[in-house]
């Protein structure tokens, strides 16, 4: 068995959060990729870089698929948001909800949470914190490489492989039904839902300038909380080969 290692970073302006990345890869790469992470933030004043040892790493066969979706505004993006939720079971009126909140700052204070909310099909919030949410980490594709130009090939970018590699580790968990994601950052305005099939891109999918942004996981109702957390924060998952592109 091959030993892995997890390497982590994040860099920040001005106390500010303005990039982090994670790559899981084996001990001789470690180098090649510490040395690209500078590169990453356009602009920081302070950078960390983790490396761990991984005691043990599982292996998902294939990502979910990838498909775009190209919308003109902002209400129609989350009208098919809203739509590709329903068919998994969400009520439009409860996904509304919580998806207006995330748009708006979903933190006590209106700001943006540190990690993603949890809602269940009843509609309660259930993250321990509200203000930090939970972490999705400890996942990558196998052949990173291969998958990252296969991709951009596509039109798709660096952003599309990390958020792509932790979707499909979300959706791989049983009681995660779909996931509504949008960046924090104010000029990134496309977004997207995934289902457990399917990575939806949805290009509007907020307003251009909105410094909110964040992730919801829709749960079942009876969902182990304790378990979940443990499984996005701890588990290591390498992704083996990439989903359809449409």
């Amino acid at each position: 068995m091959r030993d892995y290692y997890s390497i982590k970073m994040r860099a920040t302006l001005e106390g500010k959060h303005v990039s982090g990345v994670e790559r899981i890869v084996t001990k001789e790469k470690i180098p090649e990729v510490v040395s690209q992470l500078p590169l990453r933030p356009n602009q920081f004043d302070f950078m960390n870089i983790k490396i761990e040892k991984l005691n043990q790493i599982n292996f998902i066969e294939k990502s979910l698929n990838v498909k775009t979706i190209k919308v003109e505004s902002v209400e129609m993006a989350n009208n098919v948001a809203l739509e590709i939720l329903q068919t998994v079971g969400i009520h439009r009126e409860l996904a509304e909800i919580y998806i207006k909140m995330l748009h708006t700052g979903a933190a006590t204070d209106k700001g943006n949470m540190r990690g993603a909310m949890i809602v269940s099909l009843k509609g309660e919030r259930l993250e321990k914190d509200k203000d930090r949410g939970v972490r999705t980490v400890n996942v990558d594709f196998e052949n990173r490489e291969e998958v990252t130009k296969l991709l951009k090939e596509k039109g798709y970018t660096e952003r599309t492989v990390d958020a792509l590699a932790l979707s499909t580790k979300n959706l791989y968990y049983p009681d995660i039904l779909a996931e509504y994601c949008i960046s924090d950052q104010p000029d990134y305005t496309t977004g997207y839902v995934a289902t457990k099939t399917t990575y939806y891109r949805i290009l509007n999918l907020k307003d251009y300038g909105n410094p909110k942004g964040g992730r919801i996981y829709f749960v079942k109702e009876d969902t182990d909380i304790d378990k979940l957390y443990q499984y996005l924060e701890t588990k290591a998952f390498l992704i083996k080969t990439l989903g359809d592109l449409e």
